[in-house]
């Protein structure tokens, strides 16, 4: 059976104008599907975004407290008993500071700075570093008064997420005996 090439519609039936190619109707209801489509798909983009963000933001801040608890730990089981000053920088939180003086000699200090965790070694030349640039607040306590050898150290982190909203994603509150 031979095929009229003016002949393409369904069933044999002749297309207005009688050429190849889609009418009117056709792509009118494809464009109307791919508008759905889209509008749909939006939101679950914005959504994918967000949960991108914050679960970047949650993995970055947690590496933070970890370095960070990890470094004030080590520096701090080295502290003579009798050094250590808890106070704070003027115009940071309360007992956002800590100065002591390890068994080798020298000063130590960790401190906040605004929103960056700062150490501070002393001995013959000064060396400032920043730990972490996500600080949200710092506090060094003495949680038995009776017991000077033990130091709590409360970290909270944050960090920008999706339209730049910080957010507190983490509360560290970690125990440290000084050794000497």
């Amino acid at each position: 059976m031979k095929e009229d090439p003016k002949r393409n519609g369904p069933e044999g039936r002749a297309r207005p104008g009688g050429g190849p190619g889609y009418s009117l109707t056709e792509v009118m209801m494809v464009v109307a599907i791919l508008g759905i489509l889209a509008a749909a798909a939006a939101p679950l983009m914005v959504q994918m975004t967000n949960f991108w963000r914050t679960t970047t933001a949650r993995n970055e801040i947690e590496r933070d407290v970890r370095i960070s608890l990890e470094t004030m730990n080590r520096y701090l089981r080295q502290a003579k008993k009798n050094t250590v000053i808890i106070d704070q920088v003027p115009g940071q939180p309360p007992f956002s500071r800590i100065t002591f003086t390890p068994e080798k000699g020298g000063s130590v200090k960790f401190y906040q700075h605004g929103s960056k965790l700062m150490m501070q070694i002393s001995s013959a030349t000064v060396v400032s570093s920043t730990i972490s640039y996500r600080l949200g607040y710092l506090s060094f306590t003495y949680p038995r008064t009776y017991e000077p050898d033990i130091v709590s150290v409360a970290v909270t982190m944050q960090a920008p997420t999706y339209l730049q909203r910080k957010k507190a994603l983490q509360l560290s509150i970690q125990k440290v005996r000084i050794m000497n």
